[in-house]
């Protein structure tokens, strides 16, 4: 990290707070967008010189977290807010951040396309059973008659798929679902009407016990945290199928268990779990047969990747023009082509 605090008075600074080294994440995009503004990317090498950073920071941007007390702490008082580089914005301790009174933004649209096209995915493996399938043939295993007596296979035309949670990716899933003969319907408490004449809203219990499919499509938050429990299950309809590609806290893995072998769920489709990667000496959903699990890469695609990065220098801008730090002027870049150079992200 370089430049002193003097300096970050005069030059409005954002700190990457724990960058993705893992994944050999590069941020040339942000360094481009954020420089064409006049405004310098810092991405801190370890924790130290993170928390170092904060107190010049004006915008704080969090990949996995925790970011709490203890961190906000450090922060300058007129810190213009947190960027959760994500679309859920579990990472950011939000009670802490709202006590203090600093704005917390997310990315809510880059992975929308992507998520909704794995959700449909994985409804699509699981109701036709293609990974149990795969396995049984590498096995050279072709005895048809017993794979489909027990696989419970149905056609998609006519079959009713409810949605928890009915923002972007929740309206996506169906209206995809719908292009393949799924009939739709939804349930969240945040909104009264979906805008969609053929995804009405209903009560979680109605949507549980009416539908053949259902897709969770809603944020982890203190409403949602375990939805999916031995309770909820036992209102589902008997021999229906669950995705999910939004948060693995939702559902309670025990109680999903418990419903996959006793029935109540047929089969399951999982690309998040609670506990990421899962402990294999633990793991009993992985298993069972009638799973499709998923390592949480539901979000990615080569178009979605590009727009992340640009989202994310997008809402950046949007926090610092709001607070003043920069003046007004468009924010609005012409969009990368999948694969094109650009500046590599320096400490």
């Amino acid at each position: 990290m370089q430049g002193s605090s003097q300096d970050a008075q005069a030059q409005p600074t954002v700190v990457v707070f724990d960058p993705l080294f893992y994944l050999d994440w590069v941020y040339d995009i942000e360094v481009e967008r954020l420089g064409a503004r006049g405004v310098r990317l810092i991405v801190a090498q370890d924790r130290d010189e993170a928390m170092a950073a904060l107190p010049i920071a004006d915008i704080v941007i969090v990949h996995d977290g925790p970011f709490g007390a203890a961190e906000m702490e450090h922060l300058r008082p007129d810190v213009s807010g947190l960027v959760c580089y994500s679309v859920g914005m579990n990472q950011v301790v939000l009670p802490d951040a709202a006590a203090r009174g600093i704005p917390v933004r997310n990315l809510p649209s880059w992975a929308s396309e992507a998520v909704s096209d794995h959700t449909i995915s994985l409804l699509l493996a699981a109701h036709r059973r293609a990974v149990e399938f795969d396995t049984a043939t590498r096995g050279k295993d072709w005895d048809v008659r017993r794979l489909l007596a027990k696989s419970g296979i149905r056609q998609y035309r006519g079959q009713l798929l409810g949605v928890i949670g009915a923002g972007r990716i929740g309206k996506l899933v169906a209206r995809k679902a719908r292009g393949i003969g799924f009939r739709t319907i939804a349930t969240d408490p945040f909104i009264e009407t979906t805008g969609d004449p053929d995804l009405p809203l209903v009560s979680l219990e109605d949507l549980l016990g009416q539908s053949d499919a259902v897709a969770v499509c809603c944020s982890l938050n203190e409403t949602s945290e375990q939805l999916l429990n031995a309770r909820t299950f036992a209102q589902m309809k008997r021999g229906m199928t669950l995705v999910n590609c939004a948060r693995g806290g939702i559902i309670d893995e025990p109680a999903l268990a418990a419903a996959l072998q006793d029935g109540t769920v047929l089969v399951a489709g999982l690309d998040v779990r609670a506990k990421e990667p899962p402990d294999p000496a633990t793991d009993i959903l992985a298993r069972l047969p009638n799973t499709v699990l998923t390592p949480h890469v539901a979000f990615y695609s080569a178009e979605g990747l590009i727009k992340y990065h640009e989202e994310c220098a997008a809402v950046t801008l949007e926090m610092l023009k709001k607070s003043g730090r920069i003046g007004a002027g468009s924010l609005g870049e012409s969009p990368r082509a999948p694969g094109s150079p650009g500046v590599r992200a320096q400490a």
